[in-house]
């Protein structure tokens, strides 16, 4: 029982995202961040409707070269950047806000977010390391869990083996990652050329996130387990002074 909670606890935490950035975490019903998201509840969610998908766009010409030169390194975060998702989980709905209160320096190598009371850390390549409760870490994995890998090209593979961590037990997990490619995707905050990654784990959560330059982050995540689905939109994104 207790390595059902943690694999659930997993599922929720790194959706959050992203990591992801994350990436596992992944979404809390406060509201994944999923990617990837705070501990998800015990009970699941109820399945999401069906709903058709838009036709895929494909990023073109001169949008292509940018967006290509946008994903060759990580982003850096200030203190202050802060991104509000609206949140589906199954047919219950709410929203999230993901906010950067600190930046790696020579005492701490990590960013720390802020989602609701959880503080989430992650390394400057935007790999989910652990998240705390008023500073008191509640899980971590080793090594950290790499939403993404940079230059984040389509096509790039990669894979991780590592242990989760919590009071309770240690699971031992599997990931793998794949660059599907670059898509146009309109949310709520606006429309953006993105880059779309497909994560699998060997605990059956599947992953789809959409990283966009323009926000530093993803713009959409989507979690799956069995019959469980959660999606995270941007709403907004505010950027804090780079002076």
């Amino acid at each position: 029982m207790a390595r059902w909670r943690l694999a659930a606890r997993a599922a929720a935490g790194l959706a959050l995202l992203t990591s992801a950035l994350a990436l596992q975490a992944c979404g809390a019903r406060s509201a994944p961040p999923r990617p990837p998201e705070p501990p998800r509840p015990a009970e699941a969610p109820r399945p999401a409707e069906a709903r058709p998908s838009p036709p895929v766009q494909p990023v073109t010409g001169s949008a292509a070269i940018k967006l290509l030169a946008g994903v060759q390194k990580p982003p850096i975060w200030r203190p202050g950047d802060r991104w509000i998702y609206g949140v589906l989980i199954g047919t219950e709905q709410g929203t999230k806000t993901v906010e950067v209160v600190q930046v790696p320096d020579s005492s701490a190598p990590f960013y720390v977010l802020r989602i609701d009371q959880l503080e989430h850390f992650y390394t400057t390549q935007l790999q989910w390391v652990a998240h705390a409760r008023e500073r008191k870490i509640e899980s971590r994995i080793d090594p950290p869990l790499p939403w993404f890998t940079w230059p984040l090209e389509p096509g790039r593979r990669w894979t991780y083996r590592g242990t989760l961590q919590d009071s309770s037990a240690s699971v031992q997990r599997e990931d793998t990652f794949l660059v599907l490619g670059a898509e146009v995707l309109e949310v709520p905050a606006g429309r953006f050329n993105t880059v779309k990654v497909l994560h699998e784990s060997d605990k059956g959560d599947r992953n789809e996130y959409w990283y966009a330059p323009d926000v530093r982050s993803y713009v959409k995540w989507v979690w799956h387990r069995g019959t469980s689905t959660s999606e995270q939109l941007l709403r907004e994104f505010h950027t804090a002074s780079r002076n």
